[in-house]
């Protein structure tokens, strides 16, 4: 998760690597924009639950990886800017949606692992 976050900023203009100015970001960008902040801000939450060992935590990181897609396919298919994305940013897209799955993977196989509550059964 930490992987996944310090990703997730480098494709926000604080990384310094997104160069396209913010007049060419389309209405569905700024959605998706909206959805990969979300997901930065589940993924820091997921961390911090996390090193509490909260069972919580994996149901977090799954819905902070999953909301890393819209964004990145977005981007990839024009739907985000009107230029195309920069290199940088589109090699780092396909990192994160690496480092995004294997977070989904590993959180679901934590899910899958631990034993049901008193409120399941």
């Amino acid at each position: 998760m930490a992987v996944y976050v310090a990703f997730d900023i480098l494709l926000t203009p604080v990384g310094q690597l997104e160069t396209r100015p913010v007049a060419d970001v389309k209405v569905a960008g700024f959605v998706t924009l909206g959805l990969l902040f979300v997901g930065l801000a589940l993924a820091v939450i997921s961390l911090v639950l996390l090193f509490r060992s909260s069972p919580r935590a994996a149901m977090v990181a799954v819905a902070a990886g999953v909301l890393f897609f819209p964004a990145a396919i977005a981007d990839q298919t024009g739907l985000f800017s009107s230029l195309q994305p920069p290199t940088g940013i589109a090699r780092l897209e396909l990192a994160q949606a690496v480092v995004a799955l294997i977070a989904v993977g590993l959180a679901l196989w934590m899910l899958r692992g631990r034993p049901p509550s008193q409120s399941e059964r």
